[in-house]
């Protein structure tokens, strides 16, 4: 019996947490094939994807998730490529609405879900990030330009049209967004689906929050957003949010004014009420799933978000600036549009070993 799809989990540490994200495939059907990338494995994961049956590819030395995705969907045999992070728990039943969504949807190339509203860590930054996740894809669901590889899926023939994720991200970062982007690009259509849920295994904390807001995704987002045709609405790019960063800024602006001259401070319900009004539904959605001192933590949190954004927003531009005009680079700097040298054909001959 040919193989329809093909599952793919990349792995580097934490043998428990690997087995919990291969549970769901533990009964899968004959016609899905499971793929495990030990990416520089540094625990002893052997065991584990063997008692579930799955083919392991691995090499000795950590060189990111966008090359261990590459290196296993070179071997896939499967017409549809799931990919699925070691940190995400699908829920059953993830194959077969992938599948039934490419057979009814023909025009789709791609789709990708969401994280489900029962987060498992603990804390309230953990809970609210899942969460978050979870509200703007599903307020976003439809077509989508960019794609998230936490829980989502592609046909292989796409995949290989566009020559796979770019293996010049060497961290988690945002080379599924790339990807997507090229996917759309190439005439491609990608569709968000919130139903296709998976549970979140990350633990957030302050810091990590506003570290991946700005170095993993703001930063590099902002120079792809350029790269791929300016500004769109496509998820956290929605005017409103654009407004709120504006906002959060003005508010920041008459605090310090208010030192000098106290005047300032009285306009500082404004900015309040933009942020509230252009943000409504979002506060809505946590008071209704978390009740009112969860949501009145969200708003905090957001206004930290929205500063954030403009602080990815600010250093991508001057990135560019310095790399467009006085050629200049830096460690931050994304690499060249040039992920299609890397064409799937020869993603076979780069050392990688299967079992």
């Amino acid at each position: 019996m040919s193989v329809v799809t093909t599952v793919i989990v990349p792995f580097h540490r934490n043998v428990a947490m690997l087995r919990r994200v291969l549970e769901p495939f533990r009964d899968r059907a004959a016609t899905t094939e499971l793929l495990v990338a030990g990416d520089g494995p540094i625990e002893a994961w052997e065991p584990v994807a063997d008692e579930f049956g799955a083919t392991r590819i691995t090499w000795p030395a950590a060189q990111g998730p966008a090359v261990a995705r590459n290196r296993a969907a070179s071997v896939a045999r499967g017409r549809y490529l799931i990919f699925v992070d070691g940190d995400v728990i699908a829920e059953p039943g993830v194959v077969a609405r992938v599948e039934q969504f490419f057979a009814a949807h023909p025009e789709f190339c791609a789709v990708f879900g969401a994280y489900d509203e029962t987060p498992e860590a603990p804390g309230f930054m953990s809970q609210y990030r899942n969460l978050q996740h979870r509200y703007v894809h599903r307020v976003n669901q439809g077509d989508a330009r960019t794609f998230w590889a936490g829980l989502g899926a592609i046909t292989a023939e796409m995949f290989g049209k566009v020559g796979g994720y770019d293996q010049r991200f060497r961290r988690p970062s945002v080379e599924d967004i790339d990807l997507g982007y090229r996917i759309t690009r190439a005439g491609g259509r990608i569709a968000i689906d919130p139903d296709l849920n998976g549970k979140h295994l990350k633990r957030w904390t302050f810091t990590s929050s506003i570290v991946s807001d700005v170095r993993d995704r703001g930063v590099p987002w902002t120079q792809l957003i350029h790269r791929y045709g300016g500004l769109t609405t496509d998820l956290n790019l929605a005017w409103g949010l654009r407004l709120s960063v504006v906002s959060a800024y003005l508010f920041l602006g008459l605090a310090a004014a208010g030192v000098v001259d106290p005047r300032a401070w009285w306009a500082l319900p404004l900015p309040v009420a933009a942020l509230v009004g252009l943000n409504l539904p979002y506060y809505q959605y946590f008071l209704r799933i978390r009740g009112p001192w969860f949501a009145a933590r969200v708003v905090a949190a957001h206004f930290i978000h929205h500063l954030s954004n403009g602080v990815s927003f600010v250093a991508g531009n001057a990135i560019l600036v310095l790399q467009q005009r006085f050629g200049i680079t830096t460690r931050w700097t994304l690499p060249p549009d040039a992920a299609a040298d890397q064409p799937l054909r020869r993603w076979r001959a780069d050392g990688s070993t299967a079992s």
